[in-house]
Order: structure tokens, then C-alpha cells, then sequence
């Protein structure tokens, strides 16, 4: 294993609640009557993608333009929420400093906006420092958003390495979709309004999980040495 590959901010920090607060002013300020009840959030979120889900919830009748500008109004309002920053989520600096000290190569898969992006950098600045991924990618960096396997494509491309030779993180069984579309070994840690379900890989502690695969690795190579051994023997 040469690299940990992060993807979506929903690995890195909670943000959810925040996120659907945002949505609901959003949708008031441009004089709709809907509201995203935590429920219905949590249903929207097996769909990867602001704008698609509003667009979805819409069913045609709303213009492209008109749901970008009521998405550029809940940034606007997300960004407000994130002033006072916002805490990573349980196990992920320890991942972090576990993945730095075994000197293998960070990157951060997104296919959320570079102004999204930014404040996520801005609102994690205590905690976490972005300069440690090698490589991080927004929606400006793939034609495809996820679940699409792009973002990931462009991510090993970057760092010039192969599927086999990286693991993932992500946060929703839509986007695990979009690493397995890349081939790459993906782990769920499933958000507070994500569901699940019998998705695989699904851990609750990211820094474990990685110390797990990093033995699992170990044991590969020792075992891969053992056999080019006795294979010059014979």
C-alpha cells in the first residue's frame, strides 16, 4: 500500500445538519415551500451531489439556472454556519497522523465546488493541514461528478499510482460506488444521515481500519519475499 485516498468532506468533518439548515434557508430565500426535514435529508443523501438533488426534488420544474442560484444561496448560507470552524470526526486525525508516519502519500477525492472546497480548508484549519494531501480534486478537476469514478481516476493518475496500490475512505454508498468504479479497496464510514446498509467495508473506527490493512499489507510482502525466496532455491 503506497497511498490513503480521502474522499468527500462528509470523511473528514460532520456536516450534514449544517448542510440541510442551509438548504432550508436557501429554499426560503428564493420563495419555495420546501423544507428538508432530517428524514428526507438523510433519503436525499443516497443521491451524490447538491444540484442533483435539487433537481431531482424538482422533477423539471425548476431551470438549471434557477438551481444554481439557489445552490450559490446555500453556499452562502453553509459558509455563514461554518464561520466558528467545525471539529473532524472521530478517528480522522489519528488516521491522518497514522497514514503521515507509516510515510504514506495523502490525497483528498472530491467532487464537491474549489468554493466549498475552501471553506472546508478554512473551517478544519485547527485540526487538519491540507498541505499534506499530494493531491486534491473539486468538480472543476472532472466532467463526471461522483458516484462516477472519475475524481478517482484523476486522483491515481496524478500520484501515478495504481488502484491496487491505494485504499479509500468515503462516506456514503453512493460515493464507495464511485472508488469501486475505479477498482479501489474502499472502507465506509457512514456519516450521522447516511444509511449504510449492506454495504461492505463499513468500519466506525478509520484509524484501526487502517492499522488493519497496513498488518494485512505486511503480511503480503513478507509472504511475497518467502516465495521469490524459495523460487531461487529451486
Amino acid at each position: 500500500m503506497k497511498a490513503v485516498l480521502f474522499g468527500s468532506i462528509g470523511v473528514l468533518a460532520e456536516t450534514s445538519e449544517l448542510q440541510r439548515r442551509a438548504y432550508n434557508t436557501a429554499f426560503a430565500r428564493h420563495g419555495l415551500d420546501w423544507h428538508w426535514n432530517i428524514a428526507t435529508y438523510c433519503r436525499l443523501l443516497a443521491t451524490a451531489g447538491g444540484q442533483r438533488r435539487i433537481r431531482s426534488l424538482a422533477g423539471g420544474a425548476l431551470s438549471d439556472l434557477k438551481i444554481q442560484r439557489i445552490h450559490e444561496t446555500k453556499q452562502d448560507e453553509f459558509e455563514t454556519l461554518l464561520e466558528d470552524g467545525v471539529a473532524p470526526r472521530p478517528g480522522i486525525v489519528e488516521c491522518l497522523n497514522l497514514a503521515k508516519a507509516s510515510e504514506l502519500r495523502l490525497g483528498f477525492v472530491t467532487t464537491t465546488t474549489p468554493r466549498t472546497l475552501a471553506m472546508i480548508r478554512k473551517a478544519l484549519s485547527a485540526h487538519i493541514d491540507f498541505a499534506d494531501f499530494e493531491v486534491i480534486t473539486s468538480k472543476s478537476d472532472v466532467s463526471m461528478e461522483k458516484p462516477d469514478g472519475e475524481a478517482y481516476d484523476v486522483a491515481l493518475d496524478r500520484l501515478g499510482l495504481s488502484p491496487a496500490e491505494a485504499v479509500a475512505f468515503e462516506d456514503t454508498v453512493a460515493s464507495q460506488s464511485s472508488a469501486h468504479a475505479a477498482s479501489l479497496r474502499c472502507h465506509l464510514y457512514t456519516g450521522e444521515y447516511a444509511h449504510a446498509g449492506s454495504a461492505p467495508l463499513q468500519t466506525r473506527a478509520p484509524a484501526e481500519q487502517l492499522a488493519a490493512d497496513l498488518d494485512a499489507a505486511s503480511m503480503v510482502d513478507a509472504d511475497r519475499v518467502m516465495t521469490n525466496i524459495k523460487s531461487s532455491r529451486s
